[in-house]
């Protein structure tokens, strides 16, 4: 149930008188929601940083030892930023794929 919907059938009076008695929790709702869309807002950027992230790690290592494996793909897939970005500069100056997730 949507909801707008509960509160449909109200008649304008009805909304005012409802809008001025309950005022303090339509003020928390919307709080809430506030905080709630954020929140989500910035694990949205986190994800989307990670996975350009990724796909970076992924080409760099494409280009110097030929397509990661199955295996390697899925570490960098389920990896943070922070571990990311230590991947990729060990990438730089390896030798080989073990030099770079040896952790």
């Amino acid at each position: 149930l949507d909801f707008v919907d509960i509160y449909a059938h109200l008649s304008e009076e009805e909304r005012m008188i409802y809008q001025q008695e309950h005022a303090p929790e339509a003020a928390a709702l919307s709080g809430f929601a506030e905080r709630f869309l954020r929140q989500g807002e910035a694990r949205g950027e986190a994800r989307g940083e990670a996975r350009g992230e990724a796909r970076l790690l992924r080409h760099l290592l494409t280009k110097r030892f030929g397509e990661p494996s199955e295996s390697i793909q899925q570490r960098i897939e389920n990896a943070n930023t922070d571990t990311l970005t230590t991947w990729f500069d060990r990438a730089l100056e390896a030798q080989a794929l073990e030099d770079i997730f040896c952790d």
